[in-house]
């Protein structure tokens, strides 16, 4: 509920209260410029002014106040409960939607270990060979290179 504008109305009675005790109010600026209202006259050496105050309320003012005051007391009320029937409408829809909504995926906190896929080069089988033991195309030029090394060793075979 909103006591602000009940507030100020209270205080702007008991200023008009005070205001109409103190019988009048004057007004006037000293030598630095600052302007000062007060119950009791100016000093002699500033400038200043008798302010002229109005009336207090009459009696039907003041109860067409109060009945204001209370108006916008029960106006405030008013407001307050619309507001908590739409907040608790709202959290009822929210709490309906996640109800309908499945459940969220299970999380796990602690870190797991997958390894790394590993790669393994296949294996082909090697090329047939001459029981030289090397590949067809270098056998010849082995065989040719052998008969070289005996004729310089001087053996033949």
């Amino acid at each position: 509920m909103n006591l602000r504008p009940r507030a100020s109305f209270l205080l702007l009675c008991w200023s008009l209260a005070a205001c109409a005790q103190a019988g009048q109010i004057y007004k006037w600026v000293d030598s630095a410029g600052q302007v000062t209202y007060s119950s009791s006259p100016p000093p002699p050496n500033a400038k200043g002014e008798q302010l002229a105050m109005p009336p207090p309320p009459a009696s039907e003012e003041v109860l067409q106040a109060k009945d204001h005051a209370k108006r916008d007391e029960e106006q405030a009320r008013e407001l307050e409960r619309l507001r908590l029937e739409r907040e608790a409408a709202r959290k009822a829809e929210e709490d309906r939607l996640r109800a309908s909504q499945p459940p969220p995926p299970v999380v796990i906190e602690k870190p797991v270990y997958v390894p790394k896929p590993v790669y393994v080069q296949p294996v082909h089988p090697h090329p047939a060979v001459k029981p030289s033991g090397k590949p067809p195309a270098l056998a010849e030029r082995a065989g040719s290179d052998q008969d070289s090394a005996r004729t310089r060793m001087g053996s033949h075979a």
